[in-house]
């Protein structure tokens, strides 16, 4: 069985304060001025909705998405981790390292904290008070996990808009001040995962030439 972990893109989405959400206007309809198609034009920044941030975004040294390896991708080894988290609260180097002999294992760390209820009640909060990962967990996951390649999470962001936190946390992972770097899933809809044990999960990016990074289709085949 198949479900997706991502997002439908939305105009009424909210992304980091500040940014862009994609822009949608119909171009063509059927039956107006005689056309027998509908078409739609689209604006779409890159850093909205579901996401993945390859290490460009906070490395200019860093690879773009496009050239990034497959194995970035699709994913045979995944552990989703339940950290329950409150607005504002950060995920910790104590919060995984109960867990440090199953991550190794894997090459995809899937992160619930329960925040994702709160981007249907409470857009806004969870704009402005997410969740997200301290910059000395960032650093602690790059420099212990040698087989992981990403990390997703149900909040919007590495960081968070309740602190300026947020740059130090994409470098460290994102490659900025070691060899090794992790990539990172952006607001992932993990809810619907349940219980389900996970086989595999692919993120399909959207492969525009020069971005840093783009919005991926995240889909998990999981067992029934």
């Amino acid at each position: 069985m198949n479900i997706f972990l991502s997002y439908p893109l939305d105009p009424k989405d909210l992304a980091w304060p500040g940014e862009p959400t994609i822009k949608v206007r119909q171009a063509t309809q059927i039956g107006v001025d005689g056309l027998p198609f509908n078409s739609f034009m689209s604006e779409l920044p890159n850093h909205c909705g579901t996401h993945y941030d390859a290490p460009k975004h906070f490395n200019p040294n860093g690879l773009s998405i496009n050239e990034l390896p497959m194995e970035y991708f699709v994913f045979k080894n995944v552990l989703l981790l339940d950290i329950p988290k409150k607005a504002c609260e950060g995920v910790t180097v104590e919060d995984l390292k109960d867990h440090e002999d199953e991550i190794k294992k894997v090459d995809l760390l899937l992160i619930r904290t329960g925040f994702d209820k709160v981007r249907k009640s409470s857009p806004e909060t969870y704009q402005m008070e997410g969740p997200f990962l301290t910059p000395e967990t960032c650093l602690y996951m790059v420099n212990t996990f040698k087989n992981l390649k990403t990390v997703g999470f149900d909040f919007l962001a590495i960081g968070s808009p309740c602190n300026d936190l947020a740059a130090p946390a994409h470098q460290n992972l994102l490659g900025f001040n070691t060899e090794k770097f992790i990539t990172a899933i952006e607001d992932m809809h993990l809810e619907v995962l349940g219980d389900k044990k996970i086989n595999s999960v692919t993120a399909a990016p959207l492969r525009i030439v020069g971005l840093d990074s783009s919005q991926v289709s995240v889909i998990a085949d999981i067992k029934d």
